[in-house]
């Protein structure tokens, strides 16, 4: 049998990771100290959060004695990938069942990642809210199998604090993930591709962070 490969003239590799730069925030905070290790070659210390720059949330993030990343199947962090794509915000401000069934309908499978995108220029301006998801909205993901959401920074979970919580209870309590902190979503061409987000592989910490990468074709 002859090694497994991707073929990279049918297949583009695409990465959807956000770049951390030390001290360029001081909310989402990565500080970095450089330091010799023991045979004096280059080592950091580093100081942050487990929610900087792309992140995979699991149940430890939301519920006390959750699951930590650890206690995942890798399968749960990569696989077949939809593209949620809001072209007016205007109009589609909230993730209801009626838009997700626009949208999504005809696409989502049982196990599908769905991957968030923001593409109202109006949104991404500022000019209008960003849309966001609701709890209705989770009732429907986990009613569908949906293992995985992705969202950047103009994507929300919830028009407010409360609702977002509500989402996190709702779809987190059936088993789904969250990635947030994603980029790059404007250099997605399809619909449909493989999605994969590893997280770090740390135990006890509510989050892992992540290189997510979606594999399309050309």
């Amino acid at each position: 049998m002859g090694a497994f490969e991707i073929d990279l003239n049918r297949y583009r590799v695409v990465d959807l990771s956000f770049e951390v730069v030390p001290g360029a925030s001081q909310d989402r905070y990565f500080e970095i100290e450089p330091d010799l290790l023991a045979d004096r070659a280059t080592m950091h210390h580093v100081r942050t959060h487990t929610h900087v720059g792309t992140h995979v949330e699991v149940d430890a993030h939301f519920f006390e004695g959750g699951r930590d990343v650890t206690a995942y199947d890798l399968a749960a962090f990569m696989g077949r990938a939809v593209l949620l794509d809001v072209p007016d915000a205007t109009e589609m401000p909230l993730m209801v069942p009626t838009v997700l069934d626009e949208l999504l309908g005809d696409m989502i499978q049982a196990g599908d990642i769905v991957i968030c995108r923001n593409s109202d220029p109006h949104s991404l301006s500022g000019a209008v809210p960003h849309p966001s998801w609701t709890p209705e909205g989770a009732a429907w993901l986990v009613q569908h199998a949906v293992k995985m959401v992705g969202i950047d920074q103009a994507f929300r979970l919830g028009v407010d604090i409360e609702a977002g919580r509500e989402l996190h209870r709702i779809y987190m309590g059936a088993g789904g993930t969250l990635v947030e902190f994603l980029a790059n979503l404007d250099a997605l061409q399809r619909d449909v591709f493989y999605f994969m987000a590893l997280p770090y592989r740390c135990a006890v910490i509510d989050s892992g962070w992540a290189r997510a990468i979606a594999i399309e074709e050309r």
